[in-house]
């Protein structure tokens, strides 16, 4: 078609400028209806269709759900044998592992128990402040051989300021035994956890120079008490009986005088408590402890978990 063929379009609401040439007259009512009001009612009549086309589908899905019984119980699925195996199988191990929780968790209340007990009677016991009664004089005196008569300079600084040394020989000094009348001389001292604040010690005049090695041995009792006393409770909850380790516990106090606070391996060699662990260090008696199935560590809930867990 070549251009002087096309039509250009025209809007049929627009009228010509032209004017109509064969003007179709159109009907009487419709010709007295105004154009404006015909537009309405086809709008009108739109709006009605798309509120109510929603409205009658709702109704037509609710009676479908309501014809195929939707609210009626579901049937069980039919499952084959390897499903059922399956599902029994992941039960199973479920119940296994509710079990280890179960275990777990009791474990970790358990524990949880000896250590807040541990804290609490350490607290308590350090907090003593009792003091003995004395009983027998010292026969060598009422003071310490050297510069140090009443050992306060070295309790000092080793932090035991409150720490006094009690001159008795009487019985409550269990490492003194008295020459018995005979030519021997004897030194002996104790640290009674009943006075955790005290040092017992006495000798004869003639063990006069072995006096001080055995009160700077005794100090380092109540330097194990001080700093250790809760691994010892926390041992007899893992059955750990004192009386099982009282010689280690006996020659770490003489190593510990030795390896840090100057006194020699020969000051310990004739007596109860020799230092006979080579290679003493600090920490040696809680590590003793440990290896023989104390746990001297506050329980991490972490630790006592079967599975590991995720969180924020």
């Amino acid at each position: 078609m070549d251009e002087a063929s096309e039509v250009e379009p025209i809007d049929p609401d627009v009228p010509s400028a032209e004017g109509p040439t064969d003007a179709v007259e159109p009907p009487h009512d419709q010709a007295a209806e105004p154009v404006a009001a015909r537009r309405t009612g086809r709008r009108a009549l739109v709006i009605a269709l798309a509120v109510g086309v929603p409205l009658v589908l709702t109704g037509a899905v609710f009676a479908v759900l309501a014809a195929a019984g939707t609210f009626d119980e579901p049937e069980p699925p039919q499952l084959t044998a390897s499903q059922a195996e399956r599902i029994d199988a992941e039960f199973a191990e479920r119940e296994d592992l509710l079990a280890e929780l179960d275990y777990q968790r009791t474990e970790y209340e358990l524990d949880l128990s000896d250590w807040t007990q541990s804290e609490e009677w350490t607290e308590e016991y350090l907090a003593d402040t009792a003091q003995p009664t004395p009983s027998v004089p010292n026969p060598g005196g009422t003071a310490l051989p050297g510069a140090d008569p009443t050992g306060r300079a070295f309790l000092d600084a080793i932090g035991a300021t409150d720490v006094t040394v009690f001159f008795e020989a009487g019985p409550d000094n269990c490492g003194y035994y008295g020459n018995g009348g005979t030519e021997l001389g004897y030194a002996g001292g104790c640290f009674r956890p009943e006075y955790p604040n005290s040092l017992y010690m006495a000798w004869d005049p003639q063990a006069e120079s072995v006096a001080w090695s055995i009160f700077v041995h005794e100090a380092m009792h109540w330097y194990q008490d001080e700093h250790y006393i809760q691994a010892t409770y926390l041992a007899d909850f893992a059955g750990v009986d004192f009386e099982s380790y009282s010689s280690v516990w006996e020659a770490d106090a003489s190593c510990r005088a030795v390896y840090s606070y100057g006194m020699t391996l020969e000051d310990y060699v004739d007596t109860t408590s020799p230092c006979t662990i080579a290679g003493w260090y600090e920490g040696y008696i809680t590590d003793y402890l440990v290896s023989r199935g104390a746990n001297l560590t506050e329980p991490d809930p972490a630790a006592y978990e079967p599975v590991e867990t995720s969180r924020p």
